[in-house]
Parts: C-alpha cells; structure tokens; sequence
C-alpha cells in the first residue's frame, strides 16, 4: 500500500470536523421536514375544516410524532454509528496499528 494512503491523527481531526458539518446539517434538515410536514397537515386540515382549530394542534402533534421524529431518530442513530466507526478507527491509529484509508469504510 502507498504511506499517502495510511489514515493518520489530523486525517480523523478533519473527518471529525466535516462529519459535525454534515450531520448537523442533515439533523437540522430532518427536524425541519418534519416541521414543515406537520405545519403543511394542519393547514390542510384548518383549509377543509376552518372551525377546528384544537384539532389541528393535535394533528400537528400526532404527524410529527409519527412522522418527522422517526425521521430525527434515524439520522441521530445513523450519524451515532459512523462516530463509533471513526472513533475505533482512531483506538486503531493511536496503538499505532497500520491503517489505510482506502480500507476504511462506514457503514
């Protein structure tokens, strides 16, 4: 294997720092979706049905409870598992065993 290709302490710093980009990102994003899912429910309900607005406020609760939350806990759990990914790559790097990051994969 080529030595440019060995995973070293400031290659995982740098993953570390793009992989709190990114799912910070897609955490925002999901919780939004689900927002704005739960937001485009009532007002299509409060639409057919102007009269009722306790109701709505239980729609909003119920689709966002069975929708967006579902959709937040599956990208927490997904970006939960590439961090204990990356963190027993580095328990790898730091015993000072030889790793190549064209052998790394995250799941």
């Amino acid at each position: 294997m080529d030595s440019s290709d060995r995973v070293s302490l400031e290659d995982l710093a740098e993953v570390r720092r793009a992989l709190s980009v990114m799912s910070r990102r897609s955490l925002i994003a999901a919780t939004a979706g689900g927002l704005i899912f739960s937001a485009l429910a009532v007002v299509a309900w409060l639409w057919l049905h102007p009269g009722e607005p306790s109701t709505a406020v239980f729609l909003a609760v119920a689709t966002y409870l069975l929708f967006g939350l579902p959709l937040l806990v599956r990208w927490l759990r997904h970006w939960r598992k590439i961090r204990r990914q990356l963190a027993a790559v580095e328990v790898k790097v730091r015993a000072g065993e030889v790793v190549y990051g064209s052998q790394v994969q995250f799941h």
